[in-house]
């Protein structure tokens, strides 16, 4: 990911350089256009980067959510079990 926004320049630079070169202009206004279709590939990656970022932080954050209801829910029914196993003076009940 570090390379993210520089891989999209490139890959920019050169579908926009093969279009103009395709559509027949010459060396000057293919480079150019390269140079502009590089820049704005550059900052789409960087944007699509942006987000994958956000959709993980957000998956990551759901997962331990429920990880901790989970968990919170263990303790509850473990709590749950242990006051039921006890008399109703707290004190717990000699085992059989």
């Amino acid at each position: 990911m570090q390379y993210f926004t520089l891989i999209g320049g490139f890959i920019g630079f050169l579908l926009t350089l093969a279009v103009s070169f395709l559509a027949g202009k010459d060396l000057a206004d293919s480079v150019f256009n390269a140079t502009i279709g590089c820049l704005l590939v550059a900052f789409l990656f960087r944007a699509l980067r942006y987000a994958a970022e956000l959709c993980a932080k957000q998956i990551v954050a759901e997962k331990t959510r429920l990880r901790d209801e989970e968990l919170a829910a263990k303790e509850a029914a473990q709590a749950q079990a242990d006051s039921a196993s006890a008399d109703p003076e707290g004190e717990p009940k000699p085992a059989a």
